[in-house]
Parts: C-alpha cells; sequence; structure tokens
C-alpha cells in the first residue's frame, strides 16, 4: 500500500503483505494499525462521517489512532511499527 493511497484525514482498510491494516492520514503524520478488532477478531471499516473505524460484528468503535470509543471491546486496535520505503508503507 502506498501512502498516497491514503488520502489526509481519511482511513484505509487493506492489506500490507499478509496483514490485515487499518491506516489513517491526518494530514500530517500516518498511523498503521493492525485491522483486527479486539473484541471478536473482525475486520474494521472507516466511517468517513464519523472519522472513526467501525466494526460491523458487533458495533465497536474506534478512534482513528485505535484507541477505544465505544465497545464491546476493550482494548485497542494494535499499532504496528512501520516505514516509508519510497512512498511505500512497509511493515517493520
Amino acid at each position: 500500500m502506498k501512502s498516497a493511497d491514503v488520502p489526509a484525514m481519511q482511513g484505509v482498510a487493506g492489506k500490507i503483505g499478509d496483514r490485515k491494516v487499518a491506516v489513517y492520514n491526518s494530514g500530517d503524520a500516518l498511523v498503521v494499525l493492525e485491522n483486527i478488532c479486539t473484541h471478536m477478531g473482525c475486520q474494521t471499516d472507516w466511517n468517513p462521517e464519523e472519522q472513526l473505524w467501525e466494526c460491523p460484528c458487533h458495533g465497536s468503535r474506534y478512534n482513528s489512532d485505535g484507541s477505544v470509543v465505544r465497545g464491546p471491546a476493550m482494548n485497542p486496535l494494535t499499532p504496528l511499527p512501520f516505514r516509508l520505503d519510497d512512498g511505500e508503507i512497509v511493515l517493520d
């Protein structure tokens, strides 16, 4: 996934290698999270109107940084270390 694929102030769910990721672009920096809901393991989707990640399975909601807004999830999405390599997001 390229950093240019994630517009400013938006999130994109996808894959980097074999990892499901949730990537948010604050306009200044990227946030790369493991896209596995900490409640039951479903993949979250970006809600552009509310600017947060939502789990379609049981309704957990997460801020763009992965912190829990509403459960049933109790734990945040896991941040993933990454680097940019010529515009490509590469997990470390």
